[in-house]
């Protein structure tokens, strides 16, 4: 799976997976799929994968597909959006009753963010690429290391990839002691590798 090409399949919609402002992409690498986040600028077509790597939303999803590949993950197709407030509230629920507050949120989704913020007593969010409105507290590189010393657990968001090195922010939380959680069903494979929790209750 190392050469070939990535096939993109850009949807015009939203969900939870997505940060604020991409959309929903099946990225497939011969004959398999993956629905990741992508960024705005990415648009459907077939991809050289030696290139697919060097775009960080690309990259992600070929990573999500390789991943899948390796561990046999079921998951694959995003839920539809009519299902994805139901995701939300389930998600939070989970959060608030195995781990509480606060909450270091990596990758800003709008509707992430409130939900989380009614149930901790309070949310930091950190996403280079994104600044949102208040009451969330965005935090950047020079306070994240406090930041994740501060928190109960750190949930990644699937678009996060794209601007947030993955790995070394799972190192970081783990250094730290603190539990990570995923969600959204890019991460169904990356999360086996990674050795974090995952969540995806309605992706197919």
């Amino acid at each position: 799976m190392g050469s070939g090409k990535l096939s993109v399949t850009v949807y015009e919609r939203h969900g939870v997976d997505t940060c604020e402002g991409q959309k929903i992409a099946r990225c497939c690498i011969g004959n398999i799929c993956v629905d990741a986040p992508v960024d705005p600028q990415v648009k459907s077509g077939e991809y050289d994968i030696s290139s697919a790597v060097e775009d960080p939303s690309l990259r992600f999803c070929v990573e999500a597909v390789r991943a899948r590949a390796l561990t046999a993950a079921k998951s694959a197709l995003a839920c539809h959006p009519h299902e994805s407030a139901r995701c939300v509230k389930r998600f939070v629920e989970y959060i608030g009753l195995a781990f509480g507050g606060p909450v270091l949120l990596v990758g800003y989704n709008e509707r992430v963010a409130e939900e989380l913020n009614a149930i901790s007593p309070y949310i930091y969010i950190y996403d280079p690429n994104r600044v949102g409105p208040r009451p969330f507290e965005f935090v950047d590189e020079a306070n994240l290391a406090d930041v994740i010393y501060r928190v109960s657990v750190v949930v990644i968001a699937p678009g996060a990839a794209s601007s947030v090195n993955i790995g070394d922010m799972v190192s970081l939380a783990k250094r730290a002691g603190k539990p990570v959680v995923a969600y959204g069903v890019s991460f169904a494979g990356l999360a086996k590798q990674l050795g974090i929790a995952y969540f995806c209750p309605f992706g197919k």
